[in-house]
């Protein structure tokens, strides 16, 4: 009643409505009787202060019948320094978070554990981004994994294999658990999805057929056969494009065996040149089954001419250097009268990319140099060392050409960098800035991105040697600076972490 009273009276105005500060004789009562009525707004704005606070803690605590957990046992990790924890605060607000996975990393590296303060939202970033967790699961400490058990959000820190979760958990928990199986024992993780494929939902089956791409191997292959005849389309577009990955398949080997049909290689005669030929495949109820039925609606090739990509891109590339004998990069070369060459390309990128070939990746690069997404998939598939050989050739060209699709590549490439590649390319980003022309505004945005892969040990010879007296550095000198402050950020917050 008092807190519907003064709702009134602050609707209707102190000076209609004298506020009633009159209380009974219990606890309240006498608190809001003390209350000086002659000072109405005063009164009214402090009675409301003291019912508020009074109906939030005036409740009753409701009894809980069950035990309660036991304690956490004590952490043999030490915790990390005051710095540490303030650099971590200013990652979780935002700042530069993308260098949340680095801190983490540095962390483990250092025998050190997440402050307890931190857990918590941590663990919440963990349960929405599941490329954080191999950064994340070891440095939780003892704390981390008991608050874990008792979230179900949190379920992927817990560290023990609960298999009833499958028969029992939400949806995000069964998959939690499938990955984790996957990642460890592969194929008691089939064993259970086989085991209730059937009365899965159909939105859930695609996200657990993705799952099998983790330790990928013969046995799963009877379980993606059924998949492959599912109903739904995104579903059986899966499980082919893992049947696709594997020569040990049966959908790869048969696809194989066509495209060896559909392309052939004309070595080149006198006055002619190595060249390529190809025929367009039909449409046929086996192809079909194997999903290559009809093309997405964003796709530019001709519906035949797509289904001799989807062909080519489930044959191992390296079949084509074996059969015809010729390096990755002369069969490109050969490939470029072929009046289906942009078929062919496409093949070969999704087949590069399916069976890690290193060698078709190295020569299929410059091909993509500036995509959205193919760029960095064929430079995740060659080695660190051989990307880095690739790069500083490029950048040690003595045309511009190479030198610019070298940085080009790296603004698209999420990947640490040598100290050598490190100074190759700020040598080239000077260079830029010397020839007084105008900014390359994708460089100098590309920047920013760079200084999370220099070594950061690296910082102050990254600072020197800048042309400030160029005439143009006026429209460097921000984009410059933002990459030399982010650079000591994660110099100093390695550092700190060291302490």
């Amino acid at each position: 009643m008092a807190w519907r009273e003064l709702v009134t009276c602050a609707l209707l105005g102190t000076e209609r409505q004298t506020p009633s500060v009159a209380g009974d004789e219990d606890a309240l009562g006498q608190v809001l009787g003390r209350l000086d009525e002659d000072d109405r707004e005063g009164a009214l704005l402090r009675a409301a202060g003291v019912v508020a606070l009074w109906r939030r803690a005036g409740r009753r605590l409701a009894d809980d019948p069950q035990s309660p957990p036991p304690p956490c046992e004590p952490d043999a990790a030490p915790g990390c320094g005051r710095l540490a924890r303030q650099h971590l605060a200013l990652l979780l607000q935002g700042h530069d978070s993308e260098l949340l996975p680095e801190w983490l990393e540095a962390l483990g590296a250092a025998g050190r554990r997440v402050p307890e303060e931190w857990l918590p939202a941590l663990l919440d970033v963990g349960a929405k981004q599941t490329a954080l967790r191999p950064a994340l699961l070891p440095v939780l400490g003892q704390r981390g994994r008991w608050l874990a058990r008792h979230n179900s959000d949190w379920s992927y820190a817990i560290g023990t294999i609960d298999e009833t979760i499958w028969q029992t958990g939400r949806f995000e928990e069964r998959l939690a658990l499938l990955r984790q199986l996957r990642a460890f024992q592969p194929e008691r993780g089939r064993e259970l999805l086989a085991a209730t494929w059937g009365e899965e939902l159909v939105r859930h089956r695609r996200e657990f057929i993705l799952v099998l791409a983790t330790g990928l191997n013969p046995a799963d292959e009877p379980l993606l056969e059924i998949a492959l005849d599912d109903r739904n389309g995104e579903v059986a577009r899966t499980a082919a494009d893992l049947l696709a990955r594997s020569p040990q398949f049966r959908l790869s080997r048969e696809l194989t065996a066509r495209a060896l049909r559909l392309l052939r290689f004309q070595p080149a005669g006198l006055l002619k040149r190595d060249r390529l030929e190809a025929d367009l495949p039909e449409d046929e109820p086996a192809l079909r089954r194997d999903g290559i039925a009809d093309p997405p609606s964003n796709v530019k090739l001709g519906e035949k001419a797509w289904r001799l990509s989807q062909i080519v891109a489930a044959t191992p590339p390296a079949t084509w250097c074996r059969e015809w004998r010729r390096t990755p990069a002369e069969i490109l070369v050969a490939s470029r009268d072929c009046e289906w060459r942009q078929a062919l390309l496409d093949g070969w990128v999704l087949a590069t990319q399916r069976h890690r070939d290193a060698d078709w990746a190295e020569a299929l690069l410059p091909l993509h140099p500036d995509h959205a997404t193919l760029t960095a998939a064929l430079a995740d598939v060659l080695p660190p060392a051989r990307f880095e050989a690739y790069l500083l050739t490029l950048l040690r060209e003595a045309s511009g050409g190479g030198r610019a699709a070298a940085l080009v590549v790296l603004s698209h490439v999420e990947r640490p960098w040598s100290v050598e590649l490190g100074r190759a390319v700020l040598e080239q980003v000077r260079q830029r800035i010397r020839q007084d022309k105008q900014p390359d505004w994708w460089l100098a945005s590309a920047l920013r991105g760079f200084a999370r892969w220099l070594p950061p040990e690296f910082s102050e010879e990254a600072a020197a040697g800048w042309p400030t007296e160029s005439r143009q550095w006026s429209q460097w000198e921000t984009a410059v600076n933002e990459f030399l402050d982010r650079l000591r950020f994660r110099r100093a917050m390695r550092e700190a972490i060291a302490q």
